[in-house]
């Protein structure tokens, strides 16, 4: 620009005063410039957001949320109380499968604003019977039990009115222990056990059970192989009983192949091996469930006091004496029906009395048959369930056996169905409807 103006001949003094005025425009010019841009810059940064951090999700979908636990109660076993059994399906309840929550995605989840929630483990159901209380007992016919003549007057008068009474309840066999076999294992009779196992005869060595877990051929003593109830118990994490007449000492047995009701150390002369189930399964002789569980009978008072020392499974049997078919007991005691009669005025209250049964417990009284002169098939000889959850005075008379009993036990407590009771007839849903509920509210 003073090059330029220098072609115009200005004075020295002029010349002097444009450059002056040109230096202080060039000046304004750029402070204007630096001061914009410095309140730019200031404006800038007073609407800059503090830095977001991002947290990257995993790419992968994450699996659909568990389904939430039912606590409607699982549906039991349905019992029309029809004379024919066609077969009910398992009420155990489903086993929870832990893989299906296992694949869920276990990074820190992305916070949005939305609450997250962590699916849960449905909870194994809860059954409501905890006590389930087991009385043995013989008979020569229903009539002698329950018919009008009946001696057993306490069972008649004060016991049936007090639950429900099943009607169309029936033997295996002619004979006590194939009954009380099938009561703890859903075995079906065999030759030997149909005759209550003269000798005391082991499977033989290389026998195997069948695909539905039963044992064929000859033989008492069940392989180890061979399940019960009291083994559910255990594993369950629970204690059962055995309350077993002029017992001594636990698990008095005799020796294999020798003869099964002789006199034996550790019990007393109206020990009946017959009555006692538990002896002749190796899962429990070999064990130790046997020595632990199986004992006198006298000691289910002390058990009875307090709802944690009672078994979870109970099973009572009196002596030999008390067998339907004697006549007199060398003691002057009452003997047949009339003894039986006896022992339940003694133990029932007992139990009927106790905190456990009170809380949650169920009394079954079964009959089996005894003092046939000749073998055959099953024989009515009627039953009794006494509960909370039972129906009082109520008659069933749909057709149940011992393999119904062990089911229906099982059912009640949750347990995987044994051998013939998988297609016995559960009569829990007809007698124990409220406590059919798996799931306890």
């Amino acid at each position: 620009m003073i090059a330029r103006l220098r072609e115009v001949r200005l004075s020295r003094l002029a010349l002097v005063a444009v450059a002056t005025l040109s230096g202080l425009a060039t000046a304004v010019v750029i402070t204007t410039a630096l001061g914009r841009t410095s309140a730019q810059s200031a404006a800038t940064e007073a609407l800059r957001h503090p830095p977001v951090v991002v947290r990257v999700a995993a790419t992968h979908p994450a699996p659909a949320p568990a389904p939430a636990a039912d606590p409607s109660p699982a549906p039991a076993p349905v019992d029309t109380s029809a004379a024919t059994d066609t077969g009910a399906q398992s009420s155990a309840p489903p086993a929870t499968d832990a893989s299906s929550s296992d694949s869920a995605d276990t990074s820190a989840p992305t916070t949005t604003g939305a609450t997250t929630t962590t699916p849960t483990t449905p909870t194994a159901p809860q059954h409501k019977v905890g006590h389930v209380f087991e009385i043995a007992l013989s008979t020569t016919s229903f009539e002698a039990a329950f018919g009008q003549q009946s001696v057993a007057r306490y069972l008649n008068t004060k016991l049936r009115p007090r639950g429900t009474f099943l009607g169309g309840y029936e033997t295996l066999a002619r004979a006590e222990l194939p009954d009380y076999l099938a009561l703890i294992s859903g075995q079906a009779p065999n030759d030997d056990t149909l005759t209550d196992c003269l000798t005391y005869a082991e499977f033989p060595d290389k026998v195997k059970p069948s695909a539905d877990g039963l044992v064929p051929g000859p033989g008492c003593v069940y392989p180890n192989t061979i399940t019960t109830l009291a083994d559910q118990v255990t594993s369950a994490g629970k204690t059962w009983k055995a309350y077993i007449g002029d017992l001594d000492r636990n698990c008095v047995h005799p020796n294999s192949d020798a003869l099964d009701d002789a006199p034996l150390p550790g019990a007393g002369p109206d020990y009946a091996t017959r009555h006692n189930p538990f002896i002749y399964f190796h899962s429990l002789l070999d064990l130790g469930g046997c020595d632990n569980g199986d004992g006198s009978l006298e000691k289910l008072e002390g058990d009875l006091r307090s709802s944690s020392k009672t078994p979870t499974f109970s099973f009572l049997a009196p002596g030999a004496c008390e067998d339907a078919a004697v006549a007199i007991c060398p003691d002057g005691q009452p003997a047949g029906l009339a003894g039986e009669d006896a022992f339940l005025r003694k133990w029932v209250p007992a139990i009927l009395k106790s905190a456990a049964y009170k809380k949650d417990g169920v009394l079954i009284v079964t009959f089996a048959l005894t003092g046939a002169t000749a073998p055959g098939g099953p024989v009515p000889t009627g039953a009794l369930v006494l509960s909370r959850y039972a129906k009082v005075g109520k008659i069933v008379s749909a057709t149940y056996n011992p393999y119904s009993v062990l089911r229906s036990v099982e059912d009640l407590l949750g347990y995987k169905l044994l051998a013939h009771a998988t297609s016995a007839r559960s009569f829990v849903s007809a007698v124990l409807p409220e406590a059919s509920a798996s799931a306890a509210k």
